[in-house]
């Protein structure tokens, strides 16, 4: 686990970026393997430092997204530049990933989730100093996008992270998303997968974690693609996990238990989608002829593996011929079908886990759930980098982020944002901000010719939500007849025990 950082001799210069935690971005299909093990820290970015002023700002701290694998709190993508005119101290950490930050041996050796801890640390932190950067500790929100946003929601159930923050925002992921967390005895068998690989000994997991220490960091990124068995796929093999119950544990109990039970933190959350979410892994495939072939031709096994259940539900032939039905009927699966394999994934990957969270939360929590769909298809769209340049593919994952950081500077230098593109910027950083002052993302006295429609909670289980695009309105039934077809799939993903080939 991370330990705080000692006091340092002389002045520290804290105006430069760290580097990043070791990592290999899969998602941009990146061979380079980049980052420092001393990554461990984080970037504060503030409107006021003089420490007359006794008016105190609301901290909005952002996790970033990239599959617990890669990303970072980098200035160049998530920078000051958009929220920073809002009036908020913004706190933006690294953390640990892939499995320098993930691994877990399933016992007391290393129980997991060490990048998690990283990030509850940096609370910490902030709930300690921020006061001395002009931040309010008494209104902390947390927000992140997909991972990101996982981890978010993890920190709502995690007792290491109860007091530190008062509210959270979720983008794309929840705690309920498929390749949130590990189902049980997976984390080891990859653990000793990634040793065997290594030659380190697996019998016993004090000598093969020392054996583990000895390698160098590279060597051990390097190891990611023995864990693919379709393409890239199934994309995060080092996740959060339930730990066992020792000392200093961030997650003992299963998210849908923690929020029954009544033990999770109760304070406000937004959580949302994009509308074409799913581009994220439909664009790689299209990108590639071969890979539409192989899901139209090889469909059950593919998607068994791709949508991260060929290991844990019992009759996966069937519930892929239920997934083909739905989303493609009788039709071949070609570029004519490009859209209902965005929707699949979109859906898969995110709908489904959204949707269940949400309705556990109505059910089981007094604070208010905010729901939206994100609609906004800007000039430009992370569907360039994520594998298939040459089409216009909808509002892709991660989309959102350009109007909340100077992201699309960094990633699309030849694209300038519109009129349309400036308008959502505005609309969203006020939400957000909104609801890092007030825990409302519309309070009546915000309301004015940008937002002009109230943003409601969660009230019943038509699930009402906010529409955020061309305009902005409220609605009722969140993609329902999607959600209720994977409601309805008998997965049970998280709860099985993991097939243990070994």
């Amino acid at each position: 686990p991370p330990a705080p950082a000692g006091p340092w001799e002389g002045i520290l210069d804290a105006t430069k970026d760290h580097p990043v935690c070791p990592q290999r971005n899969i998602y941009t299909r990146s061979e380079i393997i980049e980052g420092d093990e001393n990554c461990l820290y984080l970037n504060v970015y503030t409107p006021q430092l003089s420490t007359k002023e006794t008016t105190l700002h609301p901290v909005m701290i952002f996790f970033h997204g990239g599959g617990w694998l890669c990303g970072g709190g980098n200035s160049l993508w998530y920078g000051p530049d958009i929220l920073l005119d809002k009036d908020v101290v913004l706190v933006i950490p690294n953390f640990r990933l892939g499995p320098l930050g993930f691994l877990s041996t399933g016992d007391e050796i290393v129980p997991g989730n060490n990048g998690l801890k990283d990030q509850n640390l940096a609370m910490k932190w902030v709930k300690k100093n921020i006061a001395k950067f002009g931040g309010d500790p008494n209104r902390i929100t947390l927000f992140g996008e997909s991972a990101g946003g996982v981890s978010a929601h993890l920190h709502m159930l995690s007792p290491l992270s109860k007091g530190l923050f008062h509210g959270a925002i979720s983008q794309s992921g929840t705690a309920h998303t498929n390749w949130s967390l590990a189902p049980n005895g997976e984390g080891a068998k990859h653990s000793k997968q990634l040793a065997e690989s290594l030659h380190c000994p697996t019998e016993c997991s004090q000598r093969m974690v020392e054996c583990l220490r000895e390698v160098d960091a590279y060597e051990i990124i390097a190891k990611d693609k023995i864990f693919m068995k379709w393409d890239s796929d199934p994309m995060i093999p080092f996740k959060p996990v339930i730990e066992p119950n020792v000392e200093g544990a961030f997650l003992t109990e299963h998210p849908t238990d923690i929020i029954k039970s009544g033990k999770a933190s109760d304070v406000p959350w937004i959580t949302g989608l994009n509308t074409e979410d799913g581009v994220l892994r439909a664009a790689a495939i299209y990108g590639n002829p071969h890979l539409v072939e192989d899901l139209d031709k090889d469909f059950n096994r593919v998607v068994s593996i791709s949508l991260f259940y060929n290991e844990t539900a019992t009759n996966t032939d069937f519930i892929g011929k239920q997934i083909r039905k739905f989303y493609f009927g009788d039709k071949k699966i070609d570029n004519s079908t490009r859209f209902n394999v965005v929707d699949m994934y979109t859906d898969g990957w995110f709908l489904a886990g959204a949707d269940e969270s949400v309705r556990l939360h109505l059910k089981y929590s007094k604070s208010p759930v905010f729901y939206y769909l994100f609609g906004h298809h800007g000039v430009a769209s992370f569907s360039q980098v994520f594998g298939d340049p040459s089409q216009r593919y909808g509002v892709c994952h991660a989309d959102e982020l350009q109007y909340l950081f100077p992201v699309g500077d960094a990633l699309f230098p030849d694209k300038t944002p519109d009129e349309f593109d400036k308008r959502i910027a505005d609309i969203l950083t006020t939400l957000w901000v909104n609801f890092a002052k007030v825990k409302n993302p519309t309070p009546d006295d915000e309301l004015d010719c940008i937002i002009h429609a109230k943003w409601e909670p969660v009230q019943t289980e038509d699930l009402e939500y906010f529409y955020i695009g061309g305009g902005v309105h409220a609605a009722k039934g969140l993609l329902l007849e999607r959600a209720k077809f994977w409601r309805n799939l008998p997965l049970n993903s998280q709860r099985e025990d993991f097939k243990d080939e070994l």
